[in-house]
């Protein structure tokens, strides 16, 4: 009886000073809640004391959010990995077929598509150096395009050192330095809007003068549209 009435007053001193019932049921080891509602029925709290309630759960709300975020974090974190991880194994090598599949596809997206009867070219343009790197290979694996009909340009934003641009697409490509023609150019709306590290080597654009790769790829892309519309 000496026991209760000890951890009554004692419980009682503590919510006094403002601390929850998870917080003095774990500090006296009390089980049940229902205990300390029966305790505190008829206690009235100072002014003091409810402000000092109110700022304790405030905090507690905070540390449970912040524990609550950091553990959805490592949930998201984890199950990120795991679907990087599985998408990564599904692609063990890359057959032809499915390069010329791919090279397609890259260029519906990101090609130019203005005909002309007689001088078609392919005219590829993108900013990233591994996307660009995987069109080369269809332009040289699949549609077997002699070096020298390669030609590239690169459109640069004032702020980029040509050189360094310059050599850093040379490298993506596997194209010598001074293949590449600079197109340095903003239009007047943009000026003074665009950070500089948006595209930090430019744009590279790939061209082909060949109205007969031009009509292939169309036809590859033709292709592949009526093959899924079956």
């Amino acid at each position: 009886m000496g026991s209760n009435i000890h951890l009554k007053t004692e419980a009682i001193r503590l919510r006094r000073k403002g601390h929850s019932y998870n917080i003095i049921r774990k500090i006296l080891g009390i089980k049940s809640k229902g205990t300390l509602s029966h305790w505190f029925k008829n206690l009235a709290l100072s002014k003091k004391s409810r402000g000092l309630l109110n700022k304790n759960n405030n905090l507690a709300h905070k540390r449970g959010l912040f524990t609550a975020n950091k553990n959805r974090d490592v949930r998201i974190k984890k199950e990120n990995h795991e679907a990087y991880t599985e998408g990564q194994n599904y692609i063990n090598s890359i057959s032809e077929k499915e390069l010329l599949l791919i090279g397609a596809a890259l260029y519906w997206g990101e090609g130019s598509k203005s005909e002309r009867m007689t001088s078609t070219p392919l005219d590829f343009s993108n900013s990233d150096p591994a996307m660009v790197s995987v069109y080369m290979k269809f332009l040289r694996k699949i549609l077997r395009v002699s070096e020298e009909r390669i030609r590239a340009g690169i459109h640069l934003y004032s702020s980029i050192p040509i050189d360094k641009a310059r050599k850093f697409w040379a490298s993506t490509t596997n194209l010598p330095e001074d293949r590449f023609f600079i197109i340095n150019q903003v239009s007047r709306a943009s000026q003074g809007k665009r950070p500089f590290n948006i595209l930090p080597h430019g744009t590279v654009a790939i061209k082909v003068s060949s109205r007969i790769q031009f009509n292939k790829v169309k036809g590859m892309i033709h292709g592949i549209i009526k093959s899924l519309s079956k």
